[in-house]
C-alpha cells in the first residue's frame, strides 16, 4: 500500500462524488457478520452528529455477510453491502468509523485520515498488538463498543472530522529491508 498523495485523494474525492467542503464519513466492519452492532452504532450516531456537523454525510458498508436492507435509513446515510476499491473511500474520507483490525487502520494510518477504531472485545489481536502499534504511529481514536453510546460516537464524530492527524510517517520500504538482511546472511 502506498499512501496516496493529497493530489491523489482529492481526485478520488472527485471520482467518489464527495463534493468540495462535504463532510464525508466513512463505516465499515469488514467481512463478517460480528460488525452489525457497531453498524447499528454509527447510524444511531448519524442523524445526532448531523446536528453539528452541517451536510454530513456518511456512507456505511455492511460486507458481504450483513444485509443492508435490514439496517435504518436517514438523511445523509447510504448503506451499501460492497463499494469498489473501498481504500479509496478510506483514504478520501473526512474520518472513518472502522473496527481494529490492522489492515484497515494501517491504511487509514498511512493515508493520514482521521478515524474511530473499535477493537472487538476479547480480541487478543486488535486489543493488545494492533492498538500497541496505532499507538506508536499517533494514529486513531480507540472507543469501546460496551461503553459507547449515540450520543457519545456522535460527540466524538463532530469533534473529529475537522481534524488533520499528525500521525508518525509509515514505513513502506520493509520488504527492501528484509531482502537486504536476507541477502546478508546468504
Amino acid at each position: 500500500f502506498d499512501p496516496p498523495t493529497p493530489e491523489l485523494v482529492e481526485e478520488w474525492r472527485d471520482e467518489l462524488g464527495f463534493r468540495r467542503g462535504e463532510p464525508v464519513c466513512v463505516v465499515t466492519v469488514g467481512g463478517s457478520g460480528v460488525g452489525r452492532d457497531l453498524l447499528e452504532l454509527a447510524i444511531a450516531a448519524h442523524d445526532l452528529a448531523r446536528r453539528h456537523v452541517d451536510g454530513l454525510r456518511t456512507i456505511a458498508v455492511t460486507g458481504p455477510r450483513i444485509d443492508p436492507a435490514g439496517l435504518p435509513r436517514h438523511p445523509g446515510l447510504e448503506v451499501h453491502g460492497y463499494v469498489d476499491r473501498l481504500y479509496r473511500h478510506l483514504a478520501a474520507c473526512d474520518l472513518a468509523v472502522v473496527q481494529g483490525g490492522l489492515t484497515t487502520t494501517m491504511e487509514l494510518t498511512a493515508a493520514g485520515r482521521p478515524f474511530i477504531y473499535f477493537p472487538l472485545g476479547h480480541h487478543f489481536e486488535q486489543n493488545f498488538h494492533v492498538r500497541h502499534r496505532l499507538e506508536r504511529y499517533g494514529a486513531g481514536i480507540c472507543m469501546e463498543y460496551a461503553a459507547t453510546t449515540p450520543e457519545r460516537l456522535a460527540a466524538v464524530i463532530a469533534t473529529t472530522i475537522a481534524t488533520t492527524p499528525t500521525y508518525r510517517a509509515v514505513e513502506t520500504d520493509g520488504a527492501f529491508r528484509a531482502a537486504n538482511l536476507i541477502a546478508a546472511l546468504l
